[in-house]
């Protein structure tokens, strides 16, 4: 049986994934403060817990973004998708940090695969005018995913226990994992695909070359650091909204379970809007004759002037002010790191898209990693003020990383209309 647009059918797939990964991932953040109570976890235990998955995720981005390039996406993304869900649900058997903080870097090294993947079916199913789009759709996972966990993860500890939350985030993880083995084919050979849509599909992709997807052979390359600095730069709001705002909305803001059960799923709402509006500017600007690194590049600016928001969470007086902050903060954080992600496709031949993908994931992490480690060290000693206006301006530096890197851009043109 043929399908029409199945490109879109198989983005909507990786969604899913994506969704399922985000809600492995996010269980921990809104899991914390029943964990740390009763299995008696100081702030400093917790931080250790949360910044190994930032390590393991920076060396997990480069070593999935090779697997999956090596021996393609149909099993090697089934595969990670099942061990990330083994180590969420093994969590629940242990009542130490130690393990837990282990099994947090099993998840890393794994959940690393999504971003690699994404990209690579971008890059396979999709013309560079659609990228920026289909980038945004499957990357709506990262907010809904997170978006979900609040919810779910309360209702899991109210009704059973903390244990039982990654026990439910873990087994849906599973499933996923043998759907998308039976499902996925590339587009060469996946049967219900249309000719036309396939012609349509390879249409604009980067000519192939010969030369082997190496990170040695790319590393020398300075658009792989232009989309790998804004990453650092980025990546450590991202980890903040996942694993300290629950914890700092109990702690210094004094709201209960039920309150971040209402309320903390909410700047990853808005973070959905981001998503999709990243695709949406950059292809506007395109289709009036901006070329599209350039136009990337432009999104990528005003959703970093969006993050100067975060700056002012720990100056408002207003607890709800303050999550409406973090709000703008989930919109704009992924409008840009949307942008930047989806470059990889539009600067690298396909053969070497999850690669690329994988060491600018690798740079993310370890800003999320290092940031991570210092909030927790400190953040007994200087509040979380500081860190709050550190983030509002990473970005602007990642931006301008952005444009002194990439190299010039050949004449904008404009884009045929979309199939």
């Amino acid at each position: 049986m043929k399908i029409k647009k199945l490109r879109w059918y198989i983005i909507s797939l990786v969604m899913l994934g994506t969704i399922i990964n985000y809600l492995a991932r996010s269980t921990l953040g809104v899991a914390a403060p029943e964990m740390m109570k009763t299995l008696n976890l100081s702030s400093e235990q917790y931080s250790w817990i949360v910044s190994v998955f930032p390590f393991t995720y920076a060396i997990g981005g480069i070593a999935c973004g090779f697997v999956i390039d090596k021996f393609g996406l149909r099993f090697s993304f089934s595969v990670l998708a099942a061990l990330w869900s083994l180590c969420n649900m093994l969590t629940a058997l242990f009542s130490s940090w130690l393990p837990i903080a282990c099994l947090r870097g099993g998840l890393g090294l794994t959940e690393a695969a999504f971003n690699p993947a994404g990209m690579k079916v971008t890059a396979e199913w999709f013309p560079a005018r659609e990228r920026g789009l289909a980038c945004g759709i499957y990357s709506l996972g990262t907010s809904l995913g997170a978006m979900l966990a609040p919810p779910l993860v309360v209702w899991a500890i109210v009704n059973y226990n903390w244990e039982m939350s990654f026990v439910v985030t873990g087994a849906l993880g599973i499933l996923w994992s043998i759907l998308w083995l039976v499902c996925y084919r590339p587009p060469e050979s996946h049967p219900a695909m249309i000719k036309a849509e396939y012609e349509m599909v390879q249409e604009d992709h980067i000519q192939e070359v010969k030369e082997k997807a190496t990170l040695g052979s790319m590393i020398r390359d300075k658009n792989l650091w232009a989309i790998s600095l804004p990453r650092f730069m980025a990546d450590p709001a991202w980890g903040t909204l996942h694993y300290w705002m629950p914890l700092y909305l109990v702690t210094v803001r004094h709201m209960n379970l039920s309150e971040i059960a209402m309320f903390a799923w909410l700047p990853f709402l808005t973070a959905d809007l981001g998503c999709l509006a990243a695709g949406a500017i950059s292809k506007f600007l395109n289709n009036r004759g901006v070329h599209i690194i350039n136009a990337k590049r432009i999104t990528f600016t005003f959703a970093a002037l969006l993050m100067l928001s975060m700056a002012a969470v720990g100056y408002v007086s207003n607890v709800y002010v303050a999550i409406a902050l973090f709000c703008i903060a989930g919109f704009a954080h992924q409008c840009l790191s949307i942008t930047v992600i989806s470059m990889s496709s539009d600067l690298f031949p396909k053969q070497k898209v999850a690669t690329a993908t994988g060491f600018a994931a690798f740079t993310g992490s370890m800003g999320n990693f290092l940031f991570s480690l210092f909030l927790g060290a400190m953040v007994a000693v200087v509040g979380y003020n500081m860190f709050f206006v550190g983030l509002g301006i990473f970005d602007l530096i990642g931006a301008a990383f952005l444009w002194m890197l990439i190299k010039r851009p050949a004449a904008p043109t404009l884009n045929p209309a979309v199939a």
